[in-house]
């Protein structure tokens, strides 16, 4: 079966993430990890290429880059390549090293872009990693903090300087709560859908004038509306949206 050709951003900007064979820890180690990012910056030489942000985490990867698709295609193919090698030899193994190809979504606009790059950022704190984000070493948001672009371009540095008066500014806006829901390993898909379904009830609660959003579950014109909420702006099913909605219910009632 032919596999389904990517979709081209009009923008030239991807959100990319791919992640090891069988879920494997393929990053579990820190010379790993270092290693990857060492292979991001090699072939980056000579390449009409710009990385805005990105974080590598054990079992997958994100990174946010301005590319054009083919050159997209062309530079992931070799880093892939080229570490795979590199951890097969290392754990004397054969074989795949990533699931599939890697999965790419357009950045359309600048909104998209600055909540996928706050996202990207706190991977490791949404995986219970650290409480802070600065202290994760192997993301670009201590190249940001330092103003130091190592693998991110200096244009990152340059367009975050003109958005926010300083970095306490800058990382402030990482701890705000936001309503996209990116693409990831699908555990991380189900709790960024959680996250969003409990800032939407939040903003439900606020409007209405509630106490709080328990008082939305327990009125039964309320909930109704707030599910036809979920269901238009997170893009769900029916099905979907009943689902996520009980999880919604167990968080705030726990039933």
């Amino acid at each position: 079966m032919p596999r389904t050709a990517r979709i081209r951003s009009s923008t030239d900007m991807y959100h990319v993430i791919a992640r090891g064979i069988n879920k494997e820890p393929i990053f579990k180690q820190k010379r790993e990890k270092n290693n990857f990012i060492r292979l991001l910056l090699k072939h980056l030489k000579d390449r009409d290429i710009e990385i805005y942000a990105y974080v590598i985490m054990s079992t997958h990867f994100h990174i946010l880059i301005h590319v054009d698709l083919k050159l997209l295609s062309n530079y992931l193919a070799i880093v892939l390549a080229e570490f795979a090698e590199y951890y097969n030899y290392k754990h004397n193994r054969n074989g795949h090293v990533f699931q599939d190809r890697f999965k790419s979504e357009c950045v359309e606009t600048e909104q998209y872009f600055w909540n996928c790059l706050r996202y990207i950022h706190m991977n490791p704190v949404n995986a219970n990693l650290v409480n802070d984000p600065l202290n994760y070493d192997f993301s670009s948001l201590k190249e940001y903090e330092t103003e130091k672009s190592k693998i991110i371009h200096p244009k990152a540095i340059k367009i975050y300087k003109s958005k926010f008066a300083d970095f306490e500014d800058y990382f402030d806006f990482h701890n705000k709560g936001a309503k996209h829901v990116f693409i990831d390993i699908p555990e991380e898909v189900e709790m960024q859908l959680l996250k969003a379904a409990m800032t939407i009830l939040k903003q439900e609660a606020h409007l209405c004038g509630m106490e709080g959003p328990y008082e939305i579950i327990e009125d039964r014109k309320l909930r109704e509306q707030y599910k036809v909420r979920l269901r238009k702006e997170l893009k769900l099913t029916k099905a979907k949206t009943d689902r996520l909605y009980l999880d919604v219910k167990s968080c705030i009632i726990g039933k």
